[in-house]
């Protein structure tokens, strides 16, 4: 079966990696400073009308950490919102088949720590927090990758932030030895994909796969909101704009692309994940572009859908 481990979920199972695409197009490993927002203007004002602090989503990750620890599936049903998605590679889960795997889970965590928590605030109601997590963790029998980066999107319920996404990438670098491929991934338990949504968002996708091909830092700009924030297929993060556009408009011979297997979902109004297979034909400097899973949270500015943060993982 497919071993997990996680935050709040599942884990990725470990793999090697041999080169440093990441978010969409490949993203080179930059130091990354939270571009949270904490702002204290109104200390009158309601807990839902402020931007959620680095501390109150650790503490969130923190709680659910423990309840997949202590196999409590329940805890699951009020934490993540209806049509949350988690994604494991090519596998995708919804919200009642991560509660199902999570009170099965075969695990047992001697030790775990979470450092390095980054907050990406997409819009009022959507934050993304992001995070390396170190934990001794055995599922039946076989050691778990450490250290990994977490990825979860948080959406506001009222005065509660809720679970919308998850995913883990393990920390390795591009001259890692490359590892056994991993096992077929089970049929996938998303939420349907609204189909309408997904035919807009694969044009956008396409779009900007086309700037980094032909390195049109324009419309990567355009492309990219002020606040965006990106995870790689190495675990590396970056946390601003400037160094997302660099990343991308990079030296890159690619001669095609390709976007399949789609799935687009509203978490909030004006805020969707897009999640797919991307691969190109191609290089980047000595390295061969890798196909990834990959995930988009696009934010609806006007009347135009923008990248807010790019998470990938090798497929």
């Amino acid at each position: 079966m497919r071993l997990k481990i996680g935050l709040f979920l599942l884990a990725i199972l470990c793999v090697s990696l041999a080169c440093n695409n990441a978010g969409v197009p490949p993203v080179n490993t930059a130091n990354a400073n939270t571009n949270t927002t904490n702002s204290a203007a109104n200390t009158n004002a309601a807990s839902n009308s402020a931007a959620p602090t680095k501390e109150a989503l650790t503490a969130r990750e923190k709680q659910a950490f423990e309840a997949w620890k202590g196999k409590d599936g329940k805890f699951f049903d009020t934490f993540l919102i209806p049509n949350f998605v988690m994604m494991d590679g090519g596998y995708r889960g919804d919200k009642v088949s991560t509660a199902k795997m999570i009170s099965e889970n075969p695990c047992e965590v001697k030790s775990y720590a979470m450092s390095d928590e980054q907050v990406t605030n997409v819009s009022p109601q959507v934050a993304v927090i992001t995070m390396k997590v170190t934990a001794d963790t055995t599922c039946e029998g076989k050691k778990m990758p450490s250290p990994v980066t977490s990825v979860s999107v948080y959406v506001r319920d009222g005065s509660e932030w809720k679970g919308a996404y998850h995913t883990e990438i393990p920390i390795t670098t591009p001259d890692a030895k490359p590892g056994p491929p991993p096992p077929p991934a089970p049929a996938s338990a998303a939420p349907k994909s609204d189909a309408a949504l997904a035919a807009t968002l694969i044009e956008r996708e396409k779009f900007i796969w086309d700037a980094w091909k032909t390195h049109d830092k324009a419309k990567i700009e355009e492309f990219v909101t002020s606040g965006a924030s990106a995870v790689g297929m190495m675990g590396d993060r970056m946390a601003a704009k400037a160094d997302i556009v660099k990343s991308w408009t990079e030296p890159c011979d690619v001669k095609d692309i390709k976007i399949s297997n789609e799935h687009a979902v509203e978490i909030s109004p004006g805020v969707a994940l897009f999640l797919y297979k991307g691969t190109a034909n191609g290089k980047c400097g000595d390295f061969t572009v890798m196909p990834q899973w990959a995930t988009t949270v696009y934010v609806k500015e006007g009347d135009t859908w923008k990248g807010a943060f790019f998470v990938a993982a090798p497929a």
